[in-house]
Formats: structure tokens, sequence, C-alpha cells
């Protein structure tokens, strides 16, 4: 497996809402995402700005700031790859969920390490198919 020196782990998806349309997640991922439960929400497609202020907003944002005396992760390529996920949601609303967990986010950029997609069932508005 890949693992940059200083990396940290998050978790950046959309879902479709029936009521808000594409909902935007950023958050602290990978094995412990539920257990830190470190997520913010927006409506999607994102601005770099809004990502990055998504990201930056979280409770263990300092993480990505160099906490510690760590170097700090690229906030810019976290936000970009937030942007590129939310924007593929908008634009393709047959996805009822899409996923990237985790981002391994580290000082020289960001790697898609898992990623993971649910198709809407035709004709449903919530993608549970109901």
């Amino acid at each position: 497996m890949v693992t940059p020196a200083h990396a940290r782990e998050l978790i950046v998806g959309v879902r479709q809402d029936p009521a808000f349309g594409p909902v935007a997640l950023a958050g602290i991922g990978g094995t412990a995402a539920e257990l830190h439960a470190d997520t913010a929400l927006a409506l999607a497609p994102l601005t770099p700005a809004r990502a990055r202020a998504l990201l930056l907003g979280l409770r263990h944002a300092p993480l990505l700031t160099g906490w510690r005396g760590a170097p700090p992760v690229a906030p810019q390529a976290a936000a970009a790859a937030l942007c590129a996920v939310a924007r593929c949601a908008a634009e393709h609303p047959e996805f009822a969920e899409l996923e990237v967990n985790p981002l391994l986010v580290h000082p020289g950029g960001a790697i898609a390490l898992d990623a993971h997609a649910v198709l809407r069932q035709p004709g449903s508005s919530y993608p549970d198919g109901n």
C-alpha cells in the first residue's frame, strides 16, 4: 500500500438526497471513520474555497494543518478531490452514492485508495430504491 510520510486519511463523498439533490460529505476517514464521526456536509457542487472550508472546519483539522510539528498536508489537493467527487455526482444523478475512503492526503498531494459507488434504481428518488 502507498504510505507517503505524514499522510492522513480522509473520506469524501456524495449522496443524492430526494429533497436537496447531491449532498457532499468530507471527514476524517479510513477504518476509524465511524469511530471519529468527524464529518461536514454541504450541497454539491462545491467551490474549492467551500471544500477547503469544510475540511478545515472538522474537529480533527489540526491533523491536516501540522499537528505537533508535522508538516501540513496539501489542503488544495483534498479540496480538489472533494470538488471532483461532488461535481461528478451533480453531473451524474444516476449515482445514488459516490465515496472515496480513504483519500490519503499528504504534504505532496492526495491519493484515492478506495472508491465505492451505488447506482440509483430506475424510477427511484431514494438511494435505497424506495
